[in-house]
């Protein structure tokens, strides 16, 4: 897998271990997504992605590869964002 950067806030695959998220392949799916966004859908890049970080972790499924729930919307705002410390690393929920 090559680098992804979230075309929300920027972050790199290299930077975090956040998990990266591609626009919906259904158009009525990606229009909501843009509207939701603020972002004019002919602009949206061929390869968009979207870091774990702007979703509640409720639409998120862990498993072998972590998926969005197909009801998962954005948020602009980081909802959730993973914090590197020297040693450890610590999930901070910013919507709470």
């Amino acid at each position: 897998m090559g680098r992804r950067n979230c075309i929300l806030c920027g972050v790199s695959s290299e930077k975090t271990e956040a998990t990266f998220h591609r626009f919906p392949s259904d158009k009525k799916k990606q229009e909501e997504w843009c509207t939701i966004l603020n972002i004019d859908i002919n602009d949206l890049p061929l390869h968009a992605f979207i870091c774990a970080n702007h979703f509640h972790k409720s639409d998120l499924i862990d498993g072998k590869r972590t998926q969005l729930k197909h009801s998962a919307v954005p948020s602009v705002e980081p909802l959730r964002q993973t914090v590197d410390s020297s040693d450890e690393k610590n999930e901070i929920n910013l919507a709470h």
